[in-house]
């Protein structure tokens, strides 16, 4: 048996890779081809294009990477037509990942969507061609099914797949990271683009903070080690007394009292910790204003979503300045009581554990 995956992400590459060695636990032969990262090749699958070549944020940040997403369309088709895919599975990543669905569709091979497009937030246009070409959709958030099931097309949520992953594994314990009172988790994102956009803004925020909080300390948690010169680079002076970590976030976040985060994934993973946080987030301006058009939701941050109310702050655009986080940041930390306390409700809205392996099942139960 041969399966294709493909995703564009960091974030998708990790999802990927799971689903991946729980679909090989059911079937030792299946042999894997795809577009992904270090941990999909990890996990055994002969990568046809490397995914952070065609890593994108917001609308305009695809035309500097035309290039590559072109590049990458010829290589998973020549692919394509020298193998024989029993069938595929697309991870987020809508923008590639629906056009090369109608390629496969025309093949003959069921294609599956993990980690579905946010159609529910904008792009509604895209359930047509969401149920045209895919044979299952998989959604990790509860209202995706009720949204999808509105529209008449069939999805299934097994859960959320974070259930699995968020974990603080122990290998940084707080005597590992700075003595302070708050310490404050900084996750500027996974993407070169949102360190660039969310880093100096939130390290300036906490040297406001720490003028009234003194004994505050702060640690920057990085998705990988490729991002750490530019970490440094944009932070230079602002970093002083400031450790920065890669590949250890569930346990920096797990040792924090408070966090800012860059909107996305990283909101749920603090959430599940119950670390209470500010969420962030900048796009380019005309992403921005094509967004702003598009936009269907009252929320943006995922926890907040989930809720259908705010329970943390979020800010966006010329919010994200300085003063403006300070100011939330000095109101979290008020109230991180009881944000902590409603925090504890996430984990039964997300589901049980064991998401990875009922996807796996269900996938092989459909080809």
């Amino acid at each position: 048996m041969k399966v294709l995956f493909i995703t564009g992400e960091a974030s998708g590459d990790s999802h990927a890779s799971n689903l991946i060695n729980s679909l090989r636990k059911i079937n030792p032969d299946i042999k894997f081809y795809g577009i992904g990262g270090k941990k999909m090749e990890k996990a055994g699958v002969k990568i046809i294009y490397p995914s952070d070549k065609i890593a994108v944020i917001g609308f305009s940040e695809v035309f500097s990477k035309i290039s590559n997403l072109k590049e990458a369309r010829r290589q998973i088709s020549t692919c394509i037509k020298e193998n024989k895919f029993d069938f595929a599975v697309t991870v987020d990543f809508p923008g590639f990942n629906i056009s090369i669905a109608r390629t496969l569709k025309n093949m003959g091979i069921p294609i599956f969507y993990f980690i579905t497009p946010q159609v529910w937030a904008w792009g509604k246009w895209r359930s047509k061609s969401l149920s045209k070409y895919f044979k299952g959709l998989f959604v990790i958030y509860p209202f995706e099914k009720s949204f999808f099931d509105k529209e008449g097309i069939k999805s299934f949520f097994l859960g959320n797949p974070l259930l699995d992953i968020v974990k603080s594994e122990g290998k940084l314990k707080i005597k590992d990271l700075p003595s302070g009172n708050p310490l404050i988790a900084i996750l500027p994102g996974s993407r070169e683009t949102e360190i660039k956009r969310l880093l100096l803004p939130i390290l300036k925020a906490f040297r406001i903070f720490k003028e009234k909080h003194p004994g505050s300390k702060a640690v920057i948690a990085l998705h990988e080690e490729k991002d750490l010169s530019m970490t440094q680079e944009i932070g230079k002076e602002l970093l002083n007394g400031i450790e920065i970590f890669h590949g250890r976030t569930y346990d920096i976040i797990n040792c924090s009292d408070l966090a800012v985060v860059s909107s996305g994934t990283a909101t749920i993973e603090a959430g599940i910790l119950q670390t209470p946080m500010v969420i962030v987030y900048k796009l380019s301006y005309i992403s921005w204003i094509i967004s702003k058009i598009l936009a269907r939701v009252k929320h943006f941050g995922l926890v907040n979503i989930l809720f259908s109310e705010r329970i943390v702050p979020e800010l966006i655009q010329k919010e994200v300045n300085p003063k403006r986080i300070a100011k939330e940041l000095e109101m979290v930390y008020e109230k991180r009581e009881n944000i902590s306390k409603q925090l504890k409700k996430l984990k039964p809205l997300l589901g049980s554990e064991g998401v990875y392996d009922r996807i796996a099942n269900k996938i092989l139960s459909m080809v």
